[in-house]
Parts: C-alpha cells; sequence; structure tokens
C-alpha cells in the first residue's frame, strides 16, 4: 500500500487542526456566556466540544486511542445495560459532562502567550549549584507549572539538559515537583474535574489541604534527594529563578481570589475560563497594540490551540465513561459496595487510584470512576474531590503513561515504565502523607 503523500497530507491536517482551534474558542465563549446567562444554549458548547475532539482524532497517538476507545466502549456499554433495564440514563453527564473542565483547559491555554518558554529561560541564570540550587529548581518548575502547565517542565528541561543528557535525579525532581501542582492549581485537569463533577465542593478547603500535601511533598523531595544522591547533590547545577519573574501566577491568583470574593456565586471553574485569556488580551494590548494583539490571537487559535486535542478526546471519553457508570449505578444501586467515605476508605481509594495509574492506566479513568460509584452515597463533596486530586497528583507521578512522565521519557531517552519503578517509594509516602491530611482536614470540620 502506498504511504499518504506527505506533501497533499500537511495541508489537511493543518486545516483539521484550524477547525479544531475553532471549535474550542468556540466553546470557550458559548460556555462563559451560558453561565453568565443561563438562557443561552448549553449545546453549542457541548457541540463545538465535540466537534474539536472529532477533527484531530487522527493525530492522537494509538496508545491514546486505545485508551479513549476503551472508555467510549466501556460508557456506552453501560448505557445501554441501564437502558435494558429501563433506568435513567445521565444524558447531560454523557455528552456534556466534561465541558466545564475542557472549558477551563482551554481559557488557561492562551497564558502560554504571554509566558512563553523565552521569557521564562530569561529568569535566571543557570550557575548555581548545591542543594540550595536544587531546592529552587523544585521551586520553579512547581510554581510555573501550577499556572502555564507542562510548558514549564519543558523549558526547566531543556535547560538541565544544555550540556548534558538529564540523569535520574533531575527526571525524578522534575516530575515530582510539577505533579504536585495537581493537589491544589485549579489551572490542571485533576482539580478542574474534581470541581466539574463533584458538587458543593468548598474550594478554600480543597486548596488548604492541596497545599498541605504540597508542602510535605517538597519535605519528601529534599530528604529523598539527601538519602538517594547524598554528595552528589553538591555537584548539582541548578535552574534558579527571580521572584519578578511570578508576576503572572501572582496576578492571576489574585485576579481569581478578588473576583471569587465579589462573585461567590460564580464558581472557580468559570472565573479561570474568562479571566484567564481576558488577562493574557490585555497584556498582549499593552505590549504590542491592538492590531499586532489580534494577530496573535488568530495565528494562536488556528494553529496552536489545536494542540490541546489529546486533552479534550480523553475528557469527552471520561464524560461518557462516567455518565455510563451513573446510569448503571443508577439501574443496579446494589452493585455498588455500601462504604463511608472517611480518611481510612479515602486513604484505600487513594492507593487503588495511584496503584492502577502505575500500572499503566490514566489517573482520569480511576477518578472518574470513583466519582460514578460514591456520589450516590452522598459523600463529603469536599474530601472526595481532595482523594481525586492527589489521586491524580501522586498517580501522575507514577504513571508510565501520564503526559508528564512521557515528556520526561522523550527527553532523557529512557523507557517511560522505569518511573514506575523510580517514583515507587514516593508514591507510597506520599499515599501515606494523605491519609494524614485526611484525617486532619476530618477533624477540622467535625
Amino acid at each position: 500500500m502506498r504511504k499518504p503523500d506527505a506533501s497533499r497530507l500537511a495541508p489537511r491536517l493543518a486545516r483539521r487542526g484550524a477547525f479544531s482551534g475553532l471549535m474550542i474558542s468556540a466553546m470557550l465563549v458559548a460556555s462563559v456566556v451560558h453561565e453568565l446567562a443561563p438562557a443561552f444554549p448549553r449545546e453549542i458548547g457541548m457541540l463545538a466540544a465535540w466537534a474539536a475532539g472529532c477533527a484531530v482524532w487522527n493525530r492522537l497517538p494509538s496508545r491514546a486511542q486505545v485508551q479513549v476507545a476503551l472508555m467510549f466502549g466501556i460508557g456506552l456499554a453501560c448505557i445501554a445495560v441501564a437502558m435494558a433495564r429501563g433506568g435513567d440514563v445521565a444524558w447531560g453527564i454523557v455528552t456534556g459532562g466534561s465541558l466545564p473542565i475542557l472549558t477551563v483547559l482551554a481559557g488557561v491555554a492562551f497564558l502560554r502567550l504571554i509566558q512563553s518558554a523565552n521569557a521564562i529561560a530569561r529568569t535566571g541564570t543557570p550557575t548555581h549549584r548545591g542543594f540550595g540550587a536544587y531546592l529552587r529548581t523544585m521551586a520553579g518548575v512547581h510554581l510555573f507549572g501550577a499556572v502555564i502547565n507542562i510548558s514549564a517542565v519543558v523549558v526547566f528541561a531543556e535547560q538541565l539538559a544544555r550540556s548534558a543528557p538529564l540523569t535520574r535525579r533531575e527526571v525524578a525532581m522534575l516530575g515530582r515537583s510539577y505533579s504536585m501542582v495537581a493537589f491544589y492549581s485549579p489551572f490542571i485537569g485533576g482539580v478542574a474535574l474534581a470541581l466539574g463533577l463533584v458538587p458543593g465542593v468548598h474550594f478554600s478547603g480543597l486548596v488548604l489541604a492541596g497545599v498541605t500535601l504540597a508542602c510535605i511533598g517538597f519535605l519528601v523531595l529534599a530528604i529523598i534527594g539527601h538519602f538517594e544522591e547524598g554528595d552528589a547533590l553538591s555537584r548539582f547545577e541548578g535552574y534558579p529563578f527571580r521572584l519578578d519573574s511570578l508576576w503572572l501566577p501572582f496576578a492571576l491568583a489574585c485576579t481569581t481570589a478578588i473576583a471569587h470574593w465579589l462573585w461567590p456565586s460564580l464558581s472557580i471553574l468559570l472565573l479561570v475560563a474568562l479571566i484567564a485569556p481576558s488577562l493574557v488580551a490585555a497584556v498582549l494590548v499593552a505590549r504590542t497594540g491592538t492590531s499586532s494583539a489580534m494577530r496573535t490571537l488568530k495565528r494562536f487559535v488556528l494553529t496552536e490551540l489545536s494542540g490541546m486535542s489529546g486533552e479534550f478526546t480523553l475528557f469527552l471519553a471520561a464524560g461518557v465513561l462516567g455518565g455510563g457508570l451513573t446510569s448503571l449505578v443508577s439501574a443496579y444501586p446494589m452493585i455498588v459496595p455500601s462504604f463511608t467515605l472517611n480518611p481510612v476508605t479515602g486513604t484505600l481509594a487513594l492507593a487503588c487510584i495511584v496503584g492502577v495509574a502505575m500500572a499503566g492506566v490514566h489517573p482520569l479513568v480511576s477518578v472518574t470512576t470513583l466519582i460514578a460509584v460514591t456520589l450516590p452515597s452522598s459523600p463529603d463533596p469536599t474530601l472526595l474531590a481532595a482523594v481525586c486530586v492527589m489521586g491524580w497528583g501522586i498517580g501522575s507521578a507514577g504513571s508510565p503513561y501520564s503526559g508528564i512522565n512521557l515528556v520526561l521519557a522523550t527527553r532523557s531517552g529512557v523507557s517511560s515504565w522505569l518511573f514506575p519503578l523510580w517514583n515507587a517509594l514516593y508514591c507510597t509516602i506520599m499515599v501515606l502523607a494523605a491519609g494524614s491530611v485526611f484525617a486532619g482536614y476530618t477533624a477540622l470540620v467535625r
């Protein structure tokens, strides 16, 4: 069979990417308008999201296509069984359950325009050595990653590998430091998923629990680094950053917090989806003028925004899986074991999420399943959300197929299946630490 002519295939892929970018933008606008004015049809945003995901299906890696197909298949099978039983099908979750998550991810994607790789690369000079440089590099990856996502890891990895390939120590430090942002940052998929699918979450309580675990995680990383590397850390050539380079995370966090205080009825996801692109547009206009800013935004939408197609299809599939499981549980409530979500059962559930992730299943699958089977028992929504986001973060550090570990595997030339082995001790300690956070949270709310 003749291979497709690359010269003919490229324009077709570019057109599909441009269409997907336009649909993502349309979904973002339609979803925000619907939240602000509920009379505006929610279905417009849903249709745009599905169109964006379908347009770029053939650009997904085969591994991702398999996982997406399995999630769709299981979800549809559950719907069929529920319908045969005469149960109610959660069509709202199936077709649009992922819409709030996709909306916030689309809004956050625009941040790349003003916190580019070059901007981060100028934040410091990679000349510091020793344990202090190790800690400052960890902090830099974490703080930038909390807002601009995995792009921060790419930049730091490239800078650390400027003179020699990344070592196991550097790879592990980058992956673990970044994955901890999933404990609390609403700009990351895990928190967005929990806030979107678990009603009634107390956001400040979730952030407090997540930040507490992240602080514990930094202490754990420092201790593990000291004992595993010993004197080698004295030769670590770090990549520090200046505090004044953190203006974007600070501005975005403050603006979101103030807006939430002024309009508490608006969800955090809506505020993030609205503020992030608005802040980007304002900064671009101030820097380059209106005409240039519009050209930059247009180019980003048509050529780069479709790069999040992998996330889109995964979250759309998660909506089908979650809706299917919800429908199945509604039709057969006896299949769900009766248990109360508490620090002990929460820790066990967390351990299962992390264990399955280390075996190669994306944390999205386990988290979606946990939410679907747990919500009928009316658990503490903030505790359930905390289990989900901590499972997402710890599981991402140990999973061979998480986005962060695939990026680091590509840049270091190692097999992604080494990450579960390298991070087994870290993941075990963090699961136990999360259990103590659950216990502390439960004691505070009683």
